[in-house]
Order: structure tokens, then C-alpha cells, then sequence
């Protein structure tokens, strides 16, 4: 949330120096900006000096800066032509004024021009922020930065793609009671976000840690424990880990402490930051269950529906008898007569062309890659079906039960919220056979969930917002993970009624799987064997945080279709429909 002191660009030119440090301190870090910002000079000597400098800089040497969200860079707008030059990485950190968050601009590690130069910027109303820049430590000038025409939230411009982040290291055979000692008094404080400050970095989703224990693998070889962070986010991975570095250190180190290489105390955060990153796996599937909804735009559209549904209380008795389009024409002049609500009266924003550009070059390109190998896949896929078949007759389905504290144990973490989260990890079948089959459905599954099954529904599975397939210990364990709405009872039914030949498909690759015909065949649909199947692989998820979390998947779909409609073009029946949401 920005700190909105009512302060545009001009009014800010009039400020002198240690005004505009006054007014740095008491602004609130804001939104991290997106998308192109004019940039104005402050030198702090009052209305006309400052105007003229400003306006002299702007023509001959620096014109604002192009904020890129996907990869946490911005570019400057320089000389009169407004060439993007002078790169720099953007994330959060604490001011070098007063110690509090603010979101930093550094060039020490991108610019060999600007080696020396941090800027440091605050939101100090929507759409407009102060900054500051440093040369080394010292404070040498202040500037401004707006978008001009929108008094929107600057993030709100883009909408945000969102990213799936796992770091995962191992954990010391003598260090793993300590690491579950402390996820477990984590669990009995009740959130995640106690033990570590989860609502306070930019665009979180949602946030686990799950602690992986040891296994052998089907050479008898020992795979170690590990702590595994995940997060779901709006932000970049390079700036959700200096963000997390920045406000959860403590947290951080209560569990990776205990990792080999962990970076002690006295180190400073960018290296732990090389740590985290050094340490990240990348999902091999990512589902998301409407690209582009943002933690941001999520919260403003609850925020109206709320503001609407709070309206239409108080008008019960008129409502009973109006016409339908009367009272939407009503709530159309109550939004808009509300300054904090003002942004509804605009769309969702599309993604960047850069993104869209990269969806559309993947979604062409795999299929032509697909025709140009179509002969080798037409002389492969019989020869693939045959070996199938043998290792599905083959191999012995595990008869393993659930025990009763092991269910206890996962029973203890779930059913706090609206939501839940799962997460399960198993063993890949013996062989490179099963290795390359799984790499391959999870090829699929990704491309499908990327550019097919991501507007609200997995195949027909409506109530999860994200899940994720990854490989680790060298792709001989997979992880999957997800956040459902409901029971983990009716999460189980909802897969194995819609859609239990995707669920044959990836998971007939680990060991000890319900029998299986043709990858896609039976499995799954032996309902009991495979709740006892999943159950045995699930990991008690103890620390968890949804920044949403009496939210189901429905309610976002609700929300953002109230205000698709609030000003849209209505026919009588749509405007009676879209009335029926509240």
C-alpha cells in the first residue's frame, strides 16, 4: 500500500531539501513500478530554480526509467532521443536515510558507468514516487518519478505473471531433529506467517516449507533430508529472494542454518541471496489457475466487491423493487464518486509484450519442433508402447497403508483455512525408462497448463490455484505441491472423477503406484489404492501462509467478473446475472 500524502510532481519541485527528506521518511515503500515513468529532477531550490533544472535536464540528458517486472531490471530513459541505457537491478531493501523498506535501484552490479550510483524510491501516492540517489554513501540529489493520467497503483498497469520459486538444500543426518523441531513449534503457533513475516514481501501468493526426509534410492544409496522453501509470486525470483533475505533473515536461518554453505551472520545478504539462488530447482510443470491475476489486483477486486456489497445493504429496501439497471446504475455512481475505487473503472491490464511475445514463440514452437521430429516420433512410439506394456506387467504396486500417526501428523497441518495446501514426494520407478517417460508427460503437462488450462480450471479441476512438479536428488524423487480449496477428501474425489487419466500419467511413474494400462488406463481409478498411495507420499506441511486465505478459486472468478460488468455494455438478463454474483 502506498502512503498517499497528496503530493504531485510539481509540488514536490517547490519542496526544499530536507523537505523532500521529511516527506522520503514518513512515505510507506509502496508499489515496486512497472512499465515506463517520466522522471523528474528535484534539486530542492525552491519553485523556479527547480522547474528550470528539471526541465533542462529532461531535454538534454535524462528523461525516466523503463521498469522490466519479469526480469527485476530498469533501464533509463537518457539524451534527448530517450535511448534506454544505464541498467540496474530492482528490489527491496532498507534506505540508507532511515533503515525502512524501501525499493532500491542498484547499479553496483549491472553498470560499469554507474558503478557507484543507488537510488532509493518511496510510493508517496499512487502512481508518483520520491527518490533519492546516492553516490557511494553519500546523498547527492532527489527526483521524482510518475506516470502521468492514471492516479492507479503503478503495478496495477501490467498484469503480473506469476512465478513458482523453490529452493531446496540438504540437510546434516545430525542437524534433521533440530530443522523438525523447529518446523514443528512453527506449526504450533498456527501460521507460517508468525515465523516468518510472509504478508510483508511483495506479492506472495503463497509460501511453504516442507522438510523431505531421507530415502534410499533402487540401488540401496541413501538420498539425504532436505528443507524445501516454495513460493507462488508476482515478483521476479531474483527480487522475491533479496525481498526474502531482507524481512525474514531469522526465519531463514532457523532452517537453512543448518545447510552446508549457509552463509553465518555476519555475511552480507547478497550473499545470501547467491546462496538462495545457487540453490533454487526449477519446476518441470506450472500450473497456475488464471495467469496474470495478481496478489495485487486480487486484493483490490475483493475490496470492491466488499465496497458494492456493503452499498446494496443499505439500499435492501429500494433494491426490492427497482429495476435491475437502476441499481446497477446506482452502484456505477457510488464506485465512481469513491476516489479509492476509481481504478474499476479500467479493465485488468494486459501482460507485457515481452511476455506475450515469449508465450506466443513457445506455444508455435514446440508443435513444429514436434513435425519436424514427426518421423522419428512415428517410428519411436510403437517401439515406446511395447516397452510400456512390459514394465506395467511387470511392476508390483505397493500394498502400503497410511499408518495412524502418520495421518495424524498431516491431519495436525490441514483444515485452518479455506484453503489447504498438499504436498507429496516419491520415488521414480526404476530405470531410465520410467526417468524419460516422466520427463516427457511433464514436458506435456507443462505446456498444456501454460497455455491451455490457465483460466480456472486443471481439466475440469476448478479448486486449485497453484501446482507444481519438480524433480530432485538428480530426478530419482519428484515432488508435487499444490494449494486446493476444501478437504483433501474432496480435493481426491475431484481428481479422480475429472481427470484420473492425467493423474495415470505422471504419477504411474513412481514406485509402488496402483497398476496401470497403457500409461493412462485403471491406476487411479482403483479409488482406495490410491488415496492410500497419496497418502503415504504426503509431507506434513507445517509452515504455510496464503495471503488470501478465506478465498476459494470461485470467489476470485466472482470478483473479477464483478467488475468485468460493473461498467460494461449489460443486456437486461446480463445485468440481472451480473447482479446474482453479490
Amino acid at each position: 500500500m502506498s502512503h498517499d500524502t497528496g503530493a504531485d510532481v510539481d509540488q514536490l519541485m517547490a519542496l526544499s531539501r530536507p523537505a523532500l527528506d521529511d516527506l522520503f521518511r514518513t512515505s510507506r515503500a509502496g508499489e515496486i513500478p512497472v512499465g515506463d515513468a517520466r522522471g523528474t529532477v528535484l534539486v530542492g531550490r525552491g519553485a523556479v530554480v527547480s522547474k528550470l533544472a528539471a526541465r533542462l535536464a529532461r531535454l538534454v540528458a535524462w528523461k525516466g526509467k523503463v521498469f522490466d517486472a519479469e526480469r527485476g531490471e530498469l533501464r533509463n530513459r537518457v539524451t534527448p532521443l530517450g535511448v534506454r541505457a544505464i541498467r540496474a537491478k530492482v528490489y527491496r531493501g532498507a534506505s540508507r536515510l532511515d533503515d525502512g523498506e524501501c525499493t532500491v535501484l542498484d547499479y553496483s552490479r549491472t553498470s560499469l558507468l554507474a558503478h557507484w550510483i543507488r537510488d532509493e524510491i518511496r510510493e508517496i501516492k499512487p502512481g508518483v514516487y520520491l527518490g533519492i540517489v546516492y553516490w557511494g554513501r553519500r546523498k547527492v540529489l532527489n527526483f521524482a518519478l510518475s506516470y502521468p493520467g492514471s492516479q492507479a497503483s503503478v503495478s496495477a498497469r501490467r498484469a503480473s505473471q506469476q512465478v513458482a520459486v523453490t529452493v531446496g538444500a540438504t540437510v546434516p543426518p545430525e542437524r534433521v531433529a533440530e530443522v523438525q523441531e523447529v518446523l514443528a513449534e512453527a506449526n504450533r503457533r498456527g501460521t507460517g506467517g508468525e515465523f516468518m513475516p510472509f504478508a510483508e514481501l511483495a506479492g506472495v501468493h503463497f509460501a511453504r516449507l516442507v522438510l523431505v526426509p531421507e530415502e534410499k534410492d533402487h540401488a540401496g544409496q541413501t538420498m539425504p533430508a532436505s528443507i524445501v522453501y516454495m513460493s507462488e509470486v508476482d515478483a521476479p525470483m531474483d527480487a522475491h529472494l533479496a525481498d526474502l533475505v531482507g524481512k525474514a533473515r531469522s526465519g531463514l536461518e532457523k532452517v537453512f542454518g543448518h545447510c552446508q554453505g549457509y552463509p553465518p551472520s555476519g555475511e552480507p545478504d547478497a550473499t545470501r541471496v547467491a546462496w538462495l539462488r545457487a540453490h533454487s530447482v526449477p519446476s518441470s510443470a506450472f500450473y497456475v489457475n488464471t495467469v496474470g491475476r495478481g496478489l495485487h489486483r486480487i486484493r483490490q477486486e475483493d475490496r470492491l466487491r466488499q465496497a458494492i456489497q456493503e452499498f446494496l445493504d443499505q439500499l435492501a429496501a429500494e433494491r426490492a423493487t427497482a429495476d435491475a439497471a437502476e441499481v446497477r446504475a446506482a452502484i456505477q455512481r457510488y464506485v465512481t464518486g469513491r476516489p479509492d475505487l476509481a481504478w474499476a473503472r479500467s479493465g485488468p491490464a494486459p501482460p507485457t509484450l515481452r511476455w506475450r511475445m515469449r508465450e506466443a514463440a513457445h506455444l508455435v514452437g514446440v508443435p513444429l519442433a514436434a513435425i519436424a521430429l514427426l518421423p522419428a516420433i512415428l517410428i519411436g512410439l510403437p517401439l515406446w508402447l511395447v516397452v510400456l506394456r512390459r514394465h506395467e506387467r511387470r511392476e508390483v504396486p505397493s500394498r502400503e497403508r497410511p499408518s495412524p500417526d502418520h495421518v495424524a501428523g498431516l491431519a495436525a497441518c490441514e483444515d485452518f483455512a479455506t484453503q489447504n495446501p498438499f504436498t507429496a514426494v516419491g520415488l521414480v520407478k526404476c530405470g531410465r525408462f520410467r526417468r524419460a517417460t516422466l520427463t516427457g508427460v511433464l514436458f506435456a503437462v507443462d505446456y498444456g497448463v501454460r497455455h491451455f488450462f490457465n483460466r480456472g480450471s486443471l481439466a475440469g479441476v476448478k479448486t486449485i490455484h497453484f501446482a507444481r512438479w519438480l524433480f530432485i536428488d538428480d530426478k530419482r524423487r519428484v515432488i508435487f505441491a499444490s494449494n486446493y480449496d476444501g478437504s483433501l477428501e474432496s480435493y481426491m474425489d475431484d481428481f479422480i472423477d475429472k481427470v484420473a487419466w492425467g493423474l495415470n500419467a505422471v504419477f504411474s511413474n513412481g514406485h509402488g503406484y496402483p497398476r496401470t494400462r497403457w500409461l493412462l488406463r485403471d491406476g487411479a481409478e482403483d479409488e482406495l489404492a490410491f488415496k492410500h498411495y497419496l497418502r503415504c507420499h504426503q509431507l506434513p506441511t507445517q509452515v504455510w501462509y496464503s495471503a488470501y486465505d478465506v478465498l476459494t478459486t470461485r470467489n476470485l472468478d466472482t470478483n473479477a467478473r464483478i467488475r468485468a460488468g460493473l461498467f460494461g455494455e449489460l443486456g437486461p438478463a446480463e445485468t440481472r446475472a451480473w447482479l446474482a454474483l453479490f
